[in-house]
């Protein structure tokens, strides 16, 4: 019976068209026969080409929106995880006026210490201490501070640095970091120079006052780093620009004298006692300071050392009898008096309601102007005073430079912390002012503003403000000038020449034949000024001493001024007088100015 439409006949197993087939054949032909793997393989490589292609469009749709769509915002988070660094450029020079090297920065080593590897503090801080100088103790407290880098001592010299290499301890660690090197010593015109602390800092003189100048423009650093910000992660700094070195500046000191001025002032303020002693060398045509020396008394009995700062610009005193040499050429420029008038001088003499007396004199006497000058007589001072008026003589005054910065400038200090002194104006000189003005009382001035005074003098009768700096110098090498500061004429050069021979008198025969100076011919004025009392009006029994004059007299070549305070012997033609005489024989020698007799 045929078979029914749709339904597929079941082949009989005893079929003589069909062998028959045990079921472990069967078997055994499905396993050897891998039959459809072909297409399973294609379904599986398609979904992984599939899969890839989704991963690299999701990866570009991303970096799409990090650098395109919101960049912004990203490069915001990049910048949370980097940071900036200022890089500092190489500190300039400070020379003398020959380009030898007062200041200049180096590389020293630094003494550090790794305390995670120091197995035996004790034994390590007892071989380092006396090399470094700490104590023990110091060195150990260091090494517990639980830092993976500890300081040991900063900035030690070479041999010292040499001396720990060599003895192997496991711990040390020596890196060379920037140092400002003075390369005659540290107290070396410190009181002009300056320093600066270990990290470069400026803190005085020089170094502060022209920071900026010598420090150059710092560079900048953007680093990425890790989240916690303590690792600098690889690859290309973000943002650098590199740091400009500083300028170089070009002083108007010449080193010989500066040092030769400095070991003379330092014996002389610890040989007469002096709380402090300054020294000024001006060279007579520029104005240009060679030599500018402050001293202290130490601690230490009969020794001084050079102070941290300038007390020729910021401290004041009264100059006393050294300013009788601008009463006197002020009347002579005035017409008021002539160079070769006798004067009356009485011992003693009346001025409004106070009664002088001449000291050391007991009788009265016909003086000359060169007299007056050369004897130091107050009373012929005053009457001298008196035939000029104080108008005139607080506008020569204010001329010479007192009450005033030196700069020549009445707004703009010529030194940090500058005094201007003190010159009161010609209303407020009420009763007996101008008679003890005219002689040195009741006035106040610097150390710099009597030396740029007397240099007037010297210079024909032009006032130039005294210079520190000659000009600036870049990496080049080129030194570019600066402007010379205020000149202006005091006095005609008719005036100038004759109280520069009324001052030769003085050194000749007057008060200040201490101060001559073998082969040459010297003018000067000594000053000796009681103290005025600082809580009430008065004066005390101390006395400053100075001795300001020029050299060689007929030619000056240098200005010299020389203050002691409080020295023993009071007497300035016996204490500052002097010590000019040591300074101006050194300084003429050194800077090779000939023998004029």
């Amino acid at each position: 019976m045929a078979p029914s439409v749709g339904t597929r006949a079941r082949p009989r197993s005893d079929s003589p068209t069909e062998p028959q087939v045990s079921r472990s054949s069967i078997s055994t032909k499905r396993l050897s026969s891998p039959q459809g793997q072909v297409g399973y393989r294609g379904r599986r490589i398609g979904l992984l080409i599939l899969g890839t292609s989704l991963l690299f469009g999701l990866i570009t749709a991303r970096l799409v929106d990090i650098q395109i769509l919101n960049r912004e915002q990203y490069i915001g988070g990049i910048n949370n995880h980097s940071v900036m660094s200022s890089i500092s450029g190489s500190r300039g020079a400070i020379l003398d006026r020959n380009g030898s090297v007062l200041a200049i920065s180096d590389t020293l080593p630094t003494i550090g210490a790794n305390p995670r590897f120091v197995t035996h503090p004790y034994a390590f801080a007892a071989q380092i201490a006396p090399i470094i100088g700490e104590s023990q103790e110091t060195i150990i407290n260091r090494l517990r501070s639980g830092k993976e880098y500890v300081y040991l001592k900063r900035q030690v010299s070479p041999d010292t640095a040499d001396e720990i290499r060599k003895l192997g301890l496991a711990g040390i660690e020596i890196r060379d970091e920037p140092a400002r090197h003075y390369p005659n010593g540290d107290e070396f015109a410190r009181n002009v120079i300056g320093n600066v602390d270990r990290d470069q800092n400026p803190l005085s003189g020089l170094e502060l006052q022209f920071a900026k100048l010598l420090s150059g423009q710092a560079g900048v650093r953007t680093n990425f780093v890790s989240a916690t910000g303590a690792v600098r992660l690889p690859g290309d700094d973000i943002v650098f620009e590199a740091a400009q070195p500083g300028e170089s500046l070009v002083t108007t000191l010449h080193a010989p004298t500066q040092l030769f001025v400095e070991s003379v002032l330092q014996e002389e303020v610890a040989r007469s006692g002096s709380n402090w002693g300054t020294a000024i060398v001006l060279e007579v045509a520029t104005g240009e300071v060679l030599a500018l020396v402050d001293v202290a008394s130490s601690n230490t009995a009969h020794q001084a050392r050079v102070t941290g700062s300038s007390g020729a610009f910021i401290n004041s005193f009264e100059p006393g009898s050294a300013t009788k040499p601008f009463t006197i050429a002020a009347a002579l420029e005035e017409g008021r008096i002539a160079p070769d008038q006798i004067i009356n001088v009485p011992h003693k003499y009346k001025y409004s309601d106070k009664e002088f007396n001449e000291p050391y004199v007991h009788e009265d006497r016909d003086l000359s102007i060169s007299e007056i000058l050369a004897k130091s007589s107050n009373i012929g001072t005053i009457r001298i005073a008196e035939q000029l008026g104080k108008d005139h003589l607080y506008q020569y005054l204010k001329k010479f430079g007192f009450g005033q910065f030196t700069s020549g400038q009445t707004d703009l200090r010529a030194w940090p912390g500058e005094t201007r002194g003190k010159l009161r104006q010609p209303t407020e000189w009420e009763g007996t002012g101008l008679a003890t003005i005219a002689f040195g009382q009741g006035v106040s001035v610097s150390g710099m503003q009597l030396a740029a005074a007397f240099n007037t003098i010297a210079n024909g009768g032009e006032y130039i403000a005294p210079a520190l700096i000659r000009g600036v110098a870049g990496p080049d090498g080129v030194m570019h000038p600066i402007a010379s500061g205020t000149r202006r004429q005091v006095l005609s050069a008719t005036t100038a020449a004759t109280m520069r021979d009324m001052l030769a008198g003085v050194v000749t025969q007057g008060t200040g034949t201490r101060a001559q100076v073998d082969g040459y011919s010297v003018a000067g004025k000594t000053g000796t000024a009681q103290k005025a009392l600082v809580e009430r009006s008065g004066y005390s029994d101390d006395y400053t001493a100075t001795f300001a004059g020029f050299v060689p007299a007929e030619n000056p070549k240098l200005t010299i001024v020389v203050i002691l305070d409080e020295p023993d012997e009071h007497l300035a033609g016996l204490t500052a007088a002097p010590v000019f005489s040591k300074i101006a024989t050194g300084a003429l020698r050194a800077l090779g100015v000939p023998q004029t007799k």
